[in-house]
Parts: structure tokens; C-alpha cells; sequence
């Protein structure tokens, strides 16, 4: 986990701290960038950026305390130019009868005990 001096957490993954190194802190630069050019949402499913010849792909939250939640992987190149954003699969899950109300949280039929 990165820390920086504003409410910004970056959880990269394994694959993506290995393959950056010290270049981790410009990357999630780059990616809280493309998250501001987005102007759609600030929740973002999916989105990519590129740093050199790397395809990046991260998602952003906000969480329990107001911090901007950044989480990074391994892109893939043929989704480079395709942003997915939070509320749209909320607003398509809705419609498909995949959940209901306004937060977010899929709703079961079950009783939410495991037998």
C-alpha cells in the first residue's frame, strides 16, 4: 500500500509493484490524472492508462473515510481505450433485476445464513 499526503490509497498488485518498481508513485500519478480528465464519475470499474510499452488497468473508490481508493493490475491492451464506470454496471444490474436499491449491494433471496 502507498500512502501519499492527500486522502489517496494505491493498492497495486503483485504483478504490477514487480514490474514498476520505483516507478509505482509516477504510474498512480498518471492514473489519478486519467481519473480526473474522466469528469464522468469519480468511481471508476475499469480504465486503463500505458506507461511506456505497459498496459495499466485500475479502479477507483471512495471508502469508508473519504479516501480516493486506486487499485491497480495489469492491463490489457485491447481494452485501452474502453472506461467503465461504477454507476453503469450499478444502472445495468438494476435493469437486469440484479439488484435492487440505491447503494450498491446486490441483493439475495436467501435468508443470509449458511446452512
Amino acid at each position: 500500500m502507498q500512502r501519499s499526503p492527500f486522502p489517496i490509497v494505491v493498492h497495486p498488485s503483485v504483478a504490477v509493484r514487480r514490474l514498476l518498481g520505483p516507478a509505482l508513485d509516477t504510474v498512480a500519478g498518471l492514473a489519478l490524472r486519467a481519473l480526473l480528465m474522466n469528469r464522468r464519475s469519480i468511481e471508476v470499474a475499469h480504465q486503463q492508462i500505458a506507461y511506456r510499452s505497459h498496459h495499466l488497468a485500475f479502479s477507483s473508490r471512495i471508502g469508508q473515510q473519504g479516501d480516493l481508493i486506486i487499485e491497480m493490475d495489469l492491463g490489457d491492451p485491447r481494452l485501452a481505450e474502453r472506461v467503465i464506470i461504477e454507476e453503469d454496471i450499478r444502472r445495468a444490474a438494476r435493469a437486469n433485476g440484479l439488484m435492487h436499491g440505491g447503494d450498491g449491494r446486490a441483493r439475495g433471496g436467501g435468508t443470509g445464513r449458511s446452512r
